[in-house]
């Protein structure tokens, strides 16, 4: 499974935490706003004595903290920004369509706001109940990606001329009984659909499940979803169950779909 976050110092964690909350950093903004205790020789203060007031971190530690949490494969500087490091294939992969060529890679901090724009027209138009809900947390949070002991979760995008047009999401399921398990959610723009872009943003998330050791994925959808039901089966996916009446959409109940894939090694 994806690797556990565990710190043998403090600071490396509160650093790490920090960029983690931020998405994407510049080292020198995220050294003025960490603020620590100064180290001292002399003995602790009595009580009621006065506390020297917190500093940001010296050049020098800041930069020693931030190596070792590059090293241990916690953070990486990519274009000049601390970011959270999480294992992703980098490589970019073309996609041809009628008379457009569109590119799918890894999100980075920076494709939030095309995301969450993809994300909230594709819900608004369809009965995409887990897409309105991802949109929410996106928002809540201002960041995309997420790796620690609560969260993993990652983002692929699909661009043209640089404009968000789909994305694809998959967080692990933390829960301890559950943690083979992972939920995605996958959305393209209607021009941008029937050339393959879909099926290439699921082949790349969930090769990134395979890596993090996810032995499932599964996407829970209201049966009047036809469209994403009818892709979802076209890439291999089967239906596990339905729920009666789970979705009260335009004030009709609607059943819900569970589908699943199980992946090969």
């Amino acid at each position: 499974m994806a690797r556990s976050h565990e710190f043998d110092h403090d600071r490396r964690r509160q650093i790490y935490e920090y960029v983690e909350r931020n998405g994407a950093v510049d080292p020198e903004d995220a050294r003025q706003a960490l603020l620590v205790q100064p180290s001292s020789n002399s003995k602790p203060a009595r009580s009621g004595a006065e506390l020297k007031p917190s500093v940001p971190m010296s050049s020098e530690e800041f930069d020693h903290h931030v190596s070792i949490l590059e090293r241990d494969g916690h953070l990486e500087v990519r274009d000049g920004k601390l970011r959270v490091a999480i294992p992703i294939d980098a490589d970019a992969t073309t996609v041809e369509l009628d008379d457009v060529e569109a590119t799918v890679r890894p999100a980075q901090q920076e494709d939030i706001a095309g995301i969450l724009g993809v994300i909230e027209t594709i819900a608004s138009d369809e009965a995409y109940v887990v897409a309105r809900r991802l949109a929410a947390d996106v928002t809540r949070d201002e960041v995309l990606l997420r790796h620690n002991e609560s969260e993993d979760r990652v983002f692929f995008v699909a661009t043209v001329d640089d404009d968000a047009v789909g994305w694809l999401h998959v967080e692990v399921v933390q829960a301890p009984n559950m943690s083979h398990t992972a939920e995605l959610t996958v959305g393209v723009l209607d021009a941008y659909r029937g050339g393959g872009l879909g099926s290439t943003l699921m082949e790349r998330g969930l090769d990134w499940a395979r890596s993090a050791g996810v032995e499932k994925v599964y996407q829970n959808l209201p049966a009047t979803n036809d469209a994403a039901v009818a892709f979802l089966e076209a890439n291999g996916w089967t239906t596990e169950s339905t729920r009666d009446g789970h979705y009260r959409i335009d004030d009709e109940l609607v059943d819900e779909v569970q589908l699943a894939i199980w992946l090969d090694d």
